[in-house]
């Protein structure tokens, strides 16, 4: 392979098609090479994997690039910005949370301001984005101890056709909605990259803004969803902890921490424009698991200065059965780390889902998230005519069980701008 790669680079004679297939061949190998020597690389190891690396994208023709540093970053004190240390301080509990909310809310307001009330001279609190997830796979073969997608769970599974998905978009249309996340179980065989493409391509023709939450894709299969009108990703790494990581993933290809945690790269490379990473909190000590996110958060703002940011921290309320939470995060813990990340970078997305209750929700908005879904369904299908049977096939369990128009109809009334479009 490596002959292979040197010919084509030498000579001008190696066609487009040749030249990217090799470069899909060089990039599957620095794969493998990482996850077989995870935690044992040598000098020499990593200096292959950066060749292998440039060599892929000098044959995929893809401008100059540094070499992939993720791995590194997330453990990189060089990469703490002021902001990140400043906010590293507010994760300890003895810093005031009072004070700690009022400077995320300061800087909430400065960086995503409201515009005037009709009507008024009173300025609206900040911008508040409403978005909605649609499921439309629930089939995977990960083996993710804490999800209600696992593999071996005997439960109600469904797999939407384009137009299924492209049904539901319409139906949570009619209840405002613009923005839409495509969410899906990872099964090779069904949720392939044409698959989402086809889903993404409907979306955008049919006038929505889509954005994916699906398994880890090659840069081709992202710049095909880029291409379709793929508007953002969010994928979180769940914890950083490698070793933990492991423990939770057991079988099935998420089991790769590093094809995970490179998403984001891949993904930018491909000209996604907007990036949300995050991680699971409940899985491995929160602070260590929100520093990674942060310094992962810096690493990409360095090195793909064009892209929007966004961030979420979601946490485990319940598992499937025998899965115990071993770090409880509190409702306290979870408003100091959202504010921590806001004075880590204030301009920033703070997405919240419906995960979390009404209450703290509200708590929230009013403090630093600039994006919320509402009146969510977590399983294929799950908008329109309730079926209380689909309620056993959901990923998670909803928190939060306004609909959209309550949760609308509040935000009004606080003062929040609210907006249905990510487009400014």
């Amino acid at each position: 392979l490596l002959a292979q790669v040197q010919a084509a680079l030498d000579s001008e004679s190696a066609s487009p098609a040749e030249r990217a297939s090799l470069a899909q061949k060089v990039e599957r190998w620095r794969y493998q090479h990482l996850n077989e020597y995870a935690g044992m690389l040598t000098p020499q190891s990593e200096a292959l994997l950066d060749s292998l690396d440039q060599a892929a994208r000098q044959l995929a023709g893809r401008g100059p690039l540094a070499p992939r540093r993720t791995r590194h970053a997330i453990l990189d004190p060089g990469l703490d910005t002021a902001s990140i240390r400043e906010a590293c301080e507010a994760l300890d509990p003895s810093y005031p949370l009072s004070r700690l909310t009022e400077r995320a809310a300061q800087l909430t307001q400065q960086h995503f301001p409201g515009s005037a009330a009709a009507g008024s001279e009173r300025p609206t609190r900040h911008r508040m984005l409403l978005y909605a997830p649609v499921y439309v796979s629930s089939d995977c073969v990960n083996y993710c101890l804490y999800c209600g997608f696992r593999y071996p769970l005997q439960i109600p599974r469904r797999h939407l056709t384009v137009a299924e998905s492209l049904d539901q978009a319409r139906i949570l249309r009619q209840r405002g909605f613009q923005n839409i996340l495509i969410v899906g179980g990872e099964f090779p065989s069904q949720t392939t990259p044409a698959y989402y493409r086809q889903i993404i391509q409907a979306l955008a023709d049919d006038g929505f803004e889509p954005g994916i939450e699906i398994a880890p894709q090659t840069i081709d299969a992202y710049s095909g969803l880029a291409a379709a009108g793929a508007c953002s990703l969010t994928l979180y790494q769940e914890t950083y902890d490698r070793a933990l990581y492991a423990q939770y993933h057991t079988r099935g290809p998420k089991a790769s921490y590093d094809w995970r945690l490179e998403s984001h790269d891949r993904a930018a490379e491909a000209g996604i424009p907007r990036l949300g990473l995050g991680v699971l909190l409940g899985l491995a000590e929160p602070r260590a698991d929100l520093l990674a996110t942060l310094r992962h958060g810096a690493y990409l703002a360095d090195r793909f200065p064009d892209r929007t940011l966004a961030f979420s921290l979601p946490r485990i309320h319940e598992a499937p059965e025998g899965f115990e939470i071993p770090f409880a995060v509190s409702d306290e813990d979870l408003i100091r780390f959202y504010c921590a990340v806001r004075l880590a970078f204030p301009r920033a997305v703070l997405v919240l889902s419906t995960r979390e209750p009404a209450d703290l929700r509200n708590t929230l908005a009013k403090i630093c998230i600039t994006q919320m879904s509402a009146g969510s369904s977590t399983a294929p299908g799950g908008y329109g005519p309730h079926d209380p049977s689909q309620d056993a096939g959901e990923q998670f369990p909803v928190s939060d069980h306004r609909s959209p128009t309550e949760v609308a109809t509040w935000l009004e009334q606080e003062g929040f701008e609210i907006a249905w479009t990510a487009r400014v």
